[in-house]
């Protein structure tokens, strides 16, 4: 009868830490490989991938993101001021291009806050078209902002009281006069202090309460420029027996 055939372990255990001995070998030549490689070629294999390039802040290739559009706070649609101070913001540290009616009006820098500022911008007479644009300092560009439209109007409104005339005597019961006119343009309107109804083509009217005797009636007009206008009369009111 054959014998078992005996393991030899302490053979296998050998093999074992034969093959394990030279695996770590082969890992620690790869390590050592890739540092070698990125420590005397990285700057030049890296920028493939983006990674220890030294070119990697290169415009084109490090920040190609453009600052956010300017945005304005609270510009006015009108003002009665030939010059005007626009305030945004954008991306911290941005050159900001302010155009009006087309060519580059003025430029500045945005703070840390990306908050910019434009003092005394001057103003045409009429309709003045503004826009901003934003420029980061790799050289990216925003897209213009939303175009503005602000009004440089210095000419007071023109008020004609149409009814009662000046001078006249008014008879009624009820103590109320019914003055009414029109403006030359868009404005507010208030008769001895009280609001108006103003009409859409630019006709106002208010039911006054007055007293017997001399009546004063003062209109004042606003426009959206900050323009002011003022027209007065006098009339006579009689309680109508």
């Amino acid at each position: 009868m054959a014998r078992p055939r005996r393991t030899n372990y302490k053979t296998q255990e050998a093999e074992l830490l034969q093959k394990l001995q030279q695996t770590l070998v082969k890992i620690l030549g790869i390590f050592l490989a890739l540092f070698i490689l990125m420590k005397f070629f990285g700057p030049k294999v890296g920028s493939i991938f983006l990674i220890f390039s030294k070119y990697r802040n290169d415009k084109g290739i490090g920040d190609i993101v453009p600052p956010p559009v300017p945005q304005f706070n609270q510009p006015p649609e009108a003002t009665n001021k030939d010059k005007v101070t626009l305030e945004g913001v954008t991306e911290p540290g941005a050159t900001v291009q302010l155009f009006v009616n087309v060519p580059e009006k003025a430029k500045t820098t945005s703070d840390s806050d990306g908050k910019f500022t434009f003092t005394d911008i001057e103003l045409n007479k009429g309709n003045n078209i503004i826009f901003a644009k934003a420029t980061d300092p790799t050289g990216n560009e925003s897209e213009n902002s939303k175009t503005l439209t602000i009004v440089y109007d210095n000419d007071k409104p023109r008020i004609t009281i149409t009814a009662p005339k000046n001078g006249e005597t008014v008879k009624n019961l009820n103590r109320r006069v019914m003055v009414s006119g029109k403006l030359n343009e868009e404005a507010e309107v208030k008769i001895n202090g009280k609001l108006a109804i103003v009409n859409s083509d630019n006709t106002f009217e208010l039911l006054l309460g007055v007293e017997e005797g001399s009546v004063k009636i003062k209109v004042e007009a606003t426009d959206k420029a900050g323009n002011a206008a003022t027209e007065e009369i006098t009339i006579t009111y009689v309680k109508d027996s």
